[in-house]
């Protein structure tokens, strides 16, 4: 089966790439083989330029004499992705298993994806379990589970990430930082970070206290501590009624976050370009002009800032991890409404969920060529092969099934990471609203509104070169002409219904 796919991109949309195919099938063709093996074709986003042809007959040699299943890859960059997904189900080429990053929702309503229940309970028995109930509620209408989560570390808290050796010399108090479990302990918190901030200008005026980490916004003033976001802002549930859709932009807590840049920017402490730079803030580490940043992560922060700049840095989380419907159903796995061969597009599946050798060569590589096993039990590239030179490396684990089952990257790192990764995920605060998902189709004019008023001010309030005093007011007002109270209803007539139905 031919394969080609163009106009790959980085999940930043910061470069434009070319993909590479693999091969299919025993005989060229998807369908079932004179052997027996049933053929599939599995579709997946891809954020780099890769061949995909060594893995998927590496792939085959495990998959067809344990399940009879032969699965032919479709590697598909990750700016075209979804608009090829959709060509190829409406010219009828044949797709049965469906990677996707950032398109449930979307997926849902256009009706995409197929019920899974009756293959998942009798053909993805195993995935089920390791995936749990309370995850699947993610993924699941009207009794009906659509798609199967990525397994990676979902309890990710806001952290800031502060130099080590500014910490050293400065005695920056970063200590009495806590993982705050209210909104006032969160307050309390960047009371503290401004302390710290004033310390830091006066001692090295040359440097940003605080810069973006990966786009026009500071982090930590667009998220809202235990509120859960429904899919984009336009209407969420706080954390003192999650009964009612609210619009979080007239809350105290937004102005009171956004006060918080606006003071920190009037005193210099913020990158003067915050609102406009393309740069991410791992590069501004690396150039000496950032003393920290916010970021929202997980266990592991620090290593692989370290990793990726050469700097040392101390991550420390400052809230608790709140866990929501979005945060579980962002990335997965389904199978296309237009699958033929739904029973061993789920038993691949299955595969992917409990099978190491499959999620490590999916993650990973070959064995020998793309990564090598080192003394400690993680991996790392083979002698004469580095970044530059990898045919593979494309650093994907958080994606593909389950990443709890796969190695951990890099010579050296803690190898307890993913045991306690999953255990977050056990012991993490979950949304109320945990299970239900926003159909945005009748309100879709109403959200490109929005998102356009939201692109005019949100940057400026997030980054603190708007005046929240006088621009919050303004700022509401558009969103309401531009149709924020029709999206606010209509997200509370979904809730209501799904409620009632719980």
């Amino acid at each position: 089966m031919k394969k080609s796919r163009v106009l790959a991109a980085l999940l930043t949309a910061s470069m434009s790439v070319t993909l590479l195919a693999g091969c299919g099938g025993n005989s060229g063709e998807s369908g079932e083989s004179s052997d027996g093996v049933e053929s599939i074709v599995f579709a997946t986003p891809l954020v780099k330029t890769v061949d995909m042809e060594r893995i998927e007959k590496a792939l085959n040699e495990i998959l067809e004499p344990k399940i009879n299943v032969h699965v032919d890859i479709e590697g598909i960059s990750m700016a075209n992705y979804n608009n090829q997904i959709g060509l190829m189900q409406s010219g009828g080429e044949q797709l049965d298993v469906m990677g996707y990053i950032g398109t449930y929702s979307s997926w849902l309503s256009k009706n995409q994806m197929l019920a899974m229940n009756e293959y998942l309970d009798e053909y993805g028995a195993d995935a089920k379990e390791v995936i749990g109930e309370e995850f699947l509620k993610s993924t699941t209408k009207d009794g009906s589970v659509y798609a199967l989560p990525s397994l990676n570390g979902k309890a990710a808290s806001m952290t800031i990430v502060i130099r080590q050796d500014l910490i050293d010399e400065l005695s920056l108090p970063v200590d009495q930082l806590k993982q705050a479990s209210s909104f006032e302990e969160y307050c309390e918190n960047l009371d503290l970070i401004t302390e710290m901030y004033a310390q830091i200008h006066e001692a090295h005026p040359e440097l940003a206290c605080i810069v973006p980490y990966s786009s026009n916004t500071l982090m930590f003033t667009d998220t809202m501590p235990f509120a859960d976001r429904m899919n984009d802002d336009y209407g969420v549930l706080m954390p003192d009624d999650y009964e009612t859709v609210a619009n979080v932009y007239e809350t105290e807590e937004f102005e009171t976050l956004v006060g918080y840049a606006y003071d920190w920017n009037q005193n210099g402490y913020v990158l003067e370009d915050a609102t406009t730079t393309q740069e991410t803030g791992n590069t501004y580490l690396m150039n000496g002009r950032a003393a920290s940043f916010f970021i929202k992560g997980e266990e592991g922060q620090e290593e692989q800032i370290e990793t990726a700049t050469g700097v040392d840095v101390s991550a420390i989380k400052i809230l608790d991890p709140f866990i929501t419907t979005t945060d579980v159903n962002s990335m997965g796995f389904a199978i296309s409404a237009t699958s033929e061969h739904p029973e061993a597009a789920m038993k691949f599946l299955n595969e992917m969920y409990t099978n190491p050798d499959v999620v490590n060569l999916l993650d990973w590589g070959i064995e020998g060529e793309d990564y090598q096993v080192m003394g400690d039990g993680t991996v790392d590239f083979p002698e004469g092969v580095d970044a530059q030179t990898t045919q593979y490396g494309l650093n994907m684990d958080y994606f593909f099934g389950n990443q709890f089952i796969a190695y951990i990257w890099g010579e050296g790192r803690d190898t307890t990471l993913m045991q306690r990764l999953e255990e977050n995920n056990k012991t993490a605060q979950f949304s109320p609203a945990m299970g239900f998902s926003y159909d945005n189709s009748s309100v879709s004019n109403e959200i490109a509104a929005v998102s356009n008023v939201g692109a005019e001010y949100l940057p400026g309030l997030r980054c603190g070169t708007l005046n929240p005093d006088t621009e919050i007011d303004k700022f509401n007002e558009a969103l309401y002409s531009a149709g924020l109270q029709n999206i606010i209803d209509e997200k509370q007539s979904q809730y209501d219904e799904w409620r009632a139905e719980q």
